[in-house]
């Protein structure tokens, strides 16, 4: 109750300031159009501004992208890695090596280069204590030919593998002489230092911290930032990220216009778009009503591993449990009929994934080309491999089947709507499921730790990138939690021979029929095994606010990435740059 009201007497003291035309930073005021504002849940802000910090952790922001640069940007509408930090990339005529190059006038925030020794710094350090892991049963190693050129090595046998483009968008690149002796002292408690000393942050990028508190953090433009005469000046002199403890708060203060950008989930959401001319979204006159821009396949997680309840890691359960489930009523109520339904392909939809899928084994499997509610044969699948009834509840093996507590984050209004409904639909077969509601934090740490029966869901990948799809089975059945392998299919009797498949399938060229034949074969493995449960393709909700700022990207302007969503991090930077001042 205390944090509560805590957030609506910070959203109020703000609103306030929106009606003097400034927000407060400190003693001094930030004038609010040259402010672009962005809101969101309390995994952006964090206390600190640490690339090492885990993702929504304390020591974490996210924004930090404007600060620290990436190699790369990936580029959603022509599906190509854009030049940031470096200007291009290409392989060796014997494809052992990824050979990447700098930009010759990049320089931190001192005036020193950017140099290739930084990046080989950034890619060892931050696989071994942050976020992004480099494999190294295809990654021999990453080596400075030069000062400027990065080469990217892989081990023999691998030649030409995709997994060397692996992160090149997202890993941020951080100045060695500044984080070496940090990292030297603090080891792997390096991602609890906050990194608060505001003179001593020495990033690449376009914007400077000047401000880091719980619930809002301040970046300031770097005016003689050196990508200025490549990349043009960002606009807005500051970016404020501002935290929000539910969806309709935040959703207050876009509308009061204390906010320019937000992804929240909001009630009524199409018809509050399309009904304010200040107001734009990716697609706004989209005449079948997807007007939002589609983020990746959403799956309902099991903990496969659970001791408690052994029988989450039986297929027949979790298929059953599938049928049970009303996406319909799930996309209707929760989603307002937005977003559309997944498959159990495990491949995010996209052109490019309709290759990729095996539709005649979805449909020979579950009878439809997605799992179709059929709860008659969710009770049958029961009776086949249970003892008891939809009134008196199941056992199996002489155990409870249920009842179980399925994990989602406080505030998360949608999700937690979504979750209400599944405990309605399995209660109709005689499975029982409690809603648990944790802050962002709990509900992180829990999900590391496996200590959980079911979580709301796990993300995929957005639209196709530079790795698509193969990073979407990486990520499933290959990574570790709490990025990835969320349901511990490490125990499944498959796990070896998918494992074998992903590896094989990242050495091939996408789109290639061979790389669409193993992705088939994997499919042959989890699509009746089905280790989540498929239930829609998200959406965003981004909607950005044309009162102060505009050029924000829409189909009509995808300019810099294509589409924009602060739900991935390291386009950030690419949006801000490209909105003006409005008239």
């Amino acid at each position: 109750m205390f944090k509560k009201s805590f957030y609506l007497i910070m959203v109020l003291v703000l609103v306030a300031s929106m009606s003097l035309g400034v927000f407060s930073q400190e003693k001094e005021e930030l004038p609010r159009e040259q402010t672009l504002a962005i809101g969101g849940d309390e995994s952006y802000c964090g206390n600190g501004f640490n690339p090492y910090g885990l993702g929504g952790w304390a020591t974490y922001n996210r924004a930090l992208s404007l600060t620290y640069m990436t190699l790369f940007y990936y580029n959603w509408g022509n599906g190509q890695l854009e030049p940031w930090l470096a200007e291009s990339y290409e392989w060796s005529e014997d494809g052992k090596t990824l050979i990447v190059h700098l930009q010759p006038t990049a320089v931190w925030r001192d005036g020193t280069p950017v140099t290739a020794d930084d990046v080989v710094f950034s890619k060892e350090t931050l696989d071994q204590y942050g976020n992004f892991p480099i494999e190294k049963t295809v990654i021999e190693s990453v080596t400075a030919a030069d000062a400027l050129t990065v080469n990217i090595n892989v081990v023999d046998g691998k030649e030409f593998t995709n997994n060397a483009l692996n992160n090149l968008e997202n890993t941020p690149v951080i100045s060695k002489t500044r984080w070496e002796g940090l990292v030297k002292e603090k080891g792997a408690e390096i991602s609890g230092y906050l990194n608060t000393d505001y003179a001593e942050i020495d990033g690449s990028g376009p914007y400077k911290p000047i401000l880091g508190e719980f619930t809002r953090s301040v970046y300031e433009r770097v005016d003689d930032w050196w990508g200025n005469d490549i990349f043009g000046q960002p606009a807005p002199k500051y970016v404020m990220v501002l935290e929000y403890a539910t969806n309709d708060l935040e959703q207050r203060a876009f509308d009061d216009g204390v906010l320019d950008w937000t992804d929240s989930f909001m009630s009524g959401s199409y018809k509050y778009v399309t009904t304010h001319d200040d107001v734009v979204c990716w697609d706004k006159e989209n005449a079948d009503g997807k007007i939002f821009n589609t983020a990746g396949a959403i799956y309902m997680v099991p903990n496969m591993t659970s001791t408690d309840h052994p029988e989450l890691a039986e297929p027949w359960l979790r298929q059953a449990v599938a049928y049970a489930i009303d996406l319909d009523q799930i996309i209707d109520i929760a989603q307002e009929g937005l977003p559309f339904k997944a498959n159990p392909s495990f491949i995010t939809p996209s052109t490019l994934g309709d290759e990729y899928t095996d539709w005649d084994l979805i449909e020979e499997t579950y009878g439809d080309r997605v799992i179709p509610h059929n709860p008659e044969k969710a009770i049958e699948i029961l009776q086949e491999n249970c003892e008891g009834s939809v009134e008196d509840g199941w056992t199996w093996n002489g155990n409870p089947v249920g009842p179980w507590q399925i994990n989602s984050v406080a505030g998360w209004s949608d999700v937690n709507l979504m979750c209400e409904l599944i405990q309605q639909q399995l209660a109709e077969v005689g499975l029982k499921m409690e809603l648990n509601l944790l802050d962002y934090d709990l509900h992180m740490t829990r999900m590391q730790k496996m200590d959980f029966d079911w979580i709301d869901f796990i993300l995929l990948s957005t639209n196709p990138s530079a790795i698509y799809p193969i990073q979407n089975y990486d990520t499933l059945f290959r990574g570790e939690p709490p990025l990835g392998d969320l349901c511990g299919y490490k125990s499944s009797p498959n796990y070896n021979a998918v494992n074998n498949l992903i590896l094989k399938m990242w050495g091939l060229p996408i789109g290639s029929d061979e790389s669409i034949g193993v992705a088939k074969e994997i499919q042959a493995l989890v699509v009746p095994e089905l280790p989540y449960i498929p239930l829609y393709v998200q959406t965003p909700w981004t909607r950005f606010h044309t009162t102060y700022w505009e050029g924000w990207p829409t189909v009509d302007n995808p300019v810099g990435i294509g589409q924009g969503s602060t739900w991935w991090e390291y386009p950030i930077p690419i949006v801000v740059l490209n909105v003006q001042a409005a008239k």
